[in-house]
């Protein structure tokens, strides 16, 4: 099995299968596997997936577990020698993953790679970066986000990283094996930036490769969604910062 893709959903009826298609379309030389996590939907989501062309697996949990345990679960039924993290709302744009899994399969150090995303109108989207401080959350906590675009820099080359997003992250097998699954405490985000510092202080290295890109349609859709996915944000924010920024090992990770 050459990859396994996990898909996360909640009420996710407007991307699905706009994200199946492409995955379909993008992998068709590749042996893959899908499996497809529903954290409990209240729209069309689980019919569409269960009426799709595509073989996949639908595991669905009778509650919204969180992203990471959703992931997990994927994790643990898939055999791909890499594993793609996908968001439901990411469709692929370029025309194959092979380029990618050759890549990951000649650099034996990298164990995670992330791709090129771009907003609906092609405008590139913040998916990497370097491990995040007090300083520069807060920063970005009030810069305006139309103003965010200007510190896109470098995101037209390719090369190491400290983290790449979670909407689309390609693992490799063996950095499960070394570094274990996501963080379940993370009900949402943080856990994607988490596992790429674990996986750095394993030893291991995070690529962002943008000769793959693909379509991010809807990367703030839980901005202002209520003060319980607010607070739940704040929580995972305080659990990485007690984590690791606090701590020595923050600072020997970066080096």
């Amino acid at each position: 099995m050459d990859f396994s893709v996990i898909i996360v959903t909640h009420n996710s009826e407007k991307y699905i299968l706009d994200c199946l298609n492409s995955i379909a379309k993008s992998a068709y030389e590749l042996k893959h596997e899908i499996f497809v996590i529903d954290n409990n939907s209240r729209d069309r989501t689980k019919y569409l997936v269960k009426q799709s062309e595509h073989d996949l697996t639908l595991i669905e949990n009778p509650e919204n577990l969180g992203f990471a345990k959703a992931v997990n679960m994927g994790l643990k039924k898939s055999s791909g020698e890499f594993r793609l993290l996908i968001n439901p709302d990411v469709t692929l744009k370029s025309d194959s993953l092979a380029p990618i899994i050759d890549f990951m399969r000649n650099n034996p150090k990298i164990g995670i790679c992330g791709c090129k995303l771009l907003n609906g109108d092609g405008s590139l989207q913040y998916s990497k970066g370097s491990f995040p401080t007090l300083f520069s959350t807060f920063y970005r906590m009030v810069l305006p986000r139309k103003m965010r675009k200007y510190h896109l820099w470098g995101y037209k080359k390719a090369g190491r990283c400290d983290w790449v997003t979670g909407a689309f992250m390609l693992l490799r097998d063996r950095v499960i094996e070394d570094v274990g699954y996501l963080d379940e405490r993370y009900f949402i985000y943080y856990e994607d930036v988490d596992y790429c510092f674990r996986t750095k202080k394993a030893g291991w290295h995070t690529y962002y490769s943008p000769e793959i890109s693909a379509f991010h349609l809807s990367p703030h859709a839980l901005s202002g969604k209520g003060i319980e996915i607010e607070n739940r944000i704040r929580e995972s924010r305080l659990r990485y910062f007690k984590k690791h920024a606090f701590f020595p090992s923050y600072r020997k990770a970066q080096n």
